[in-house]
This record gives structure tokens, sequence and C-alpha cells, in this order.
């Protein structure tokens, strides 16, 4: 059963160099209830309200908390959501966590969550992969894929438990799962077959050799808590199939405790007081801040696919109208076009990565200065 959770506002202090003043999350009313945070550090803040609102609303998150959200021109109304709420599940002076929860409507409607994790400090978007090394990160996958294993097959115990009671009551004798001797087959156990067969194919589709590969260590989602991390999966059947689903989206929840011999030294600073320690230094799939030229923009960027092939957007802070990006990062170089444009040639930007920042230049109609960083 889903249960709405209820809207919060909280402050934390933040350590000295990052922010005088705790930082505040008030709530902006946008089809329910969405976070901005809000402190005298505008840089951190606008890298956590961006990451929330693009992905929620589909455009940059307002300037100003009094400006409140517009939907955007071209959208009617934006994405197709509706029954917003949020919550805090870890807010101290490393880490703020929220989760989001929404009804999605595409071709159908649903019940849907996000979690979003930030360093806070930097308003750095925290991944699986800031937190556990590359071999603690294969051995939790093996750890939570053999979980989750075992709750289908306890699920298809019971469910052939259920069946073989009710042949009993009814004085079938043909045990289950035969098939009856009067090839008859009632509702309840159509239903029942339908669904083990179900959950069959989920394990097996688990065990497949090809399953592991579409597991990424940047993106699998983490519910980040004061004494846990929970690891989020969605759930394996198809929304025709949805009814007969009870086992839904799958949780395993470990303490941060146990989960110590896994971790990297930066995931040891965030979660556990640990002693100060940096993440890995790229510009991927993080929000980065500086100007082509004058102008002030942000920019964000896909973690590069085998052959180097990147995507991304940016937007001019003064318009927020986000600029789609395709390009190709090749060594430390990177290029990247506007997708979208009607100039001809189209606009791009030639840069060199360094550590997490790009910087280079933007060229069009002139030639510009460009940089960002975090």
């Amino acid at each position: 059963m889903y249960i709405r959770r209820l809207c919060v506002c909280a402050a934390f202090a933040l350590p000295a160099a990052a922010s005088a003043a705790p930082i505040e999350v008030k709530t902006i009313a946008y089809k329910g209830a969405l976070p901005y945070v809000v402190s005298d550090n505008p840089r951190r803040d606008a890298r956590i309200n961006h990451a929330i609102y693009l992905g929620v609303t589909g455009q940059p998150a307002p300037a100003k908390f009094s400006d409140g959200v517009k939907a955007p021109e071209d959208q009617d109304g934006g994405p197709g959501i509706s029954e917003i709420s949020y919550s805090l599940t870890r807010s101290d002076d490393r880490v703020l966590a929220l989760e989001l929860d929404y009804e999605g409507c595409g071709a159908y409607c649903e019940h849907q969550w996000d979690v979003y994790n930030f360093d806070a400090a930097t308003g750095r978007i925290i991944f699986y992969s800031d937190l556990f090394t590359p071999q603690g990160g294969k051995a939790l996958f093996q750890q939570n894929l053999a979980k989750r294993i075992n709750e289908y097959r306890q699920a298809i115990a019971e469910l052939n438990k259920e069946a073989a009671s009710r042949r009993r009551k009814q004085g079938i004798s043909t045990p289950w799962p035969q098939p009856r001797s009067d090839s008859k087959q009632d509702d309840e156990e159509a239903r029942i077959t339908e669904t083990v067969d179900m959950y069959q194919r989920c394990i097996d589709s688990m065990r497949s050799p090809e399953y592991a590969s579409y597991f990424t260590r940047e993106n699998s989602p983490l519910k980040l808590e004061d004494s846990s991390i929970t690891f989020l999966f969605g759930r394996c059947s198809n929304h025709a199939m949805r009814a007969l689903d009870e086992v839904g989206d799958q949780q395993v929840v470990y303490s941060i405790a146990a989960l110590a011999p896994h971790f990297t030294a930066y995931a040891k600073y965030l979660l556990m007081g640990g002693p100060p320690a940096a993440p890995r230094a790229e510009p991927y799939q993080q929000f980065l801040q500086g100007r082509v030229g004058q102008a002030a923009i942000t920019l964000q960027l896909s973690r590069p696919a085998s052959d180097g092939a990147v995507s991304g957007n940016y937007f001019y802070n003064k318009y927020r109208k986000p600029i789609a990006l395709g390009g190709k990062v090749t060594g430390n170089a990177i290029e990247l076009t506007e997708i979208a444009s009607a100039d001809s040639p189209k606009p791009l930007i030639r840069a060199t990565i360094k550590g997490e920042s790009l910087a280079g230049q933007w060229i069009g109609k002139k030639t510009l200065d460009f940089h960002v960083g975090p």
C-alpha cells in the first residue's frame, strides 16, 4: 500500500569553509511540493536545485525561491507528473539526501519515486561509484542479487503452497502443480500459474550473464539515511502484469557499519565522520558553472560511452532555457555541438578537461572564451 510522505523543511550546519550559515530546505508549490535549497552559498545551492528541477520539471530551478515554477512554453504543464511530495532522509554537515514521491503518467499512470543524494558542502551529486570501491561494488551486486532472487523464490513457494491448499480443500486429488485430471482450471489457479511463471522469468533474467551488463555503478539508486543505506530496484513486471506482482519494487537494506569494508575513503568521510577525502575528479554527471565570454552558464554532461560519445545540455543563467549538446571525448579533449541549432555551421565548444573543469572556446558567429567547473 502506498502511503504519502509528509513534506518537511530542515536546516543543518555546514562546515565553515563551505558556508557561514545553515542551509534551509524550503517548499515550492508545483504539482504538489518540491524542495528548494537556500543559503548564503548560491553556487552550491544552484547545483542541488538544478539536479532536482531539471529531473522533475524538465527545466532549470528558479533563480530565486520567490520566482516559483512556471510551466515551459513548449510543454503543456511539463512532464506528466502530479501529487509530488518529498522527504529528507539524511541531512547533516556532509550529506543532504532527499526522496521524491509522485504520480507519473506516460502510457499509464502509477506511483514513482526518485532519490537525490548530495555532498552538503559542495552540492556535488553522490553516486554509487563514489561510495563503493570497484571490488566492494561487485560484491554488493552479487549479495543484492542473491537476496532479490530469494525474495522471488519465497513468493513462488507461498503461491505454490496456496494452490496446493486450495486443491486439498476442494477435494481435488491431482497434486499441484500437475494439470487437473478433469482438464479444468479455475480463475484463481490461472492467476497463481501466471504469477509463478512471471516470477520464474524474473529469476531467469536476473541469473543470465547479460543481466550484469545492465548494472552500472554510476546510476544505481540508493537511499541514504543516518544509519543505513537502502539499495533500490524497480519491479520486474511490466505494466500489463503489474496487478499480479505482489513483490513489486525491491529494497535491500544494510547498516552503514556493515557496509564499511566496501566503502571508499570519500564514503567514510561522508557517512562515518572520517577524515576529509575527495571524490574522483571528473566533470561528468555533475552541474558545472562558468561562462561563455561574459555570460554566466550552467552545463551538465553524461558519462562517455565506450566510443567516447557524450551528450548533455547547457543554459545561459539569464534565459534558463536548456540547449542540447552532443559530442565526443578523446583523451582529455572534448568537442560538443549544439545539436538543435539552426545556425550553419552549428555552434560548438572545444575544451580541455582538467579534473572536474573544462576550459577552451565556444565557437559560433564569434569565438569566445569558455570555462566551467564545480
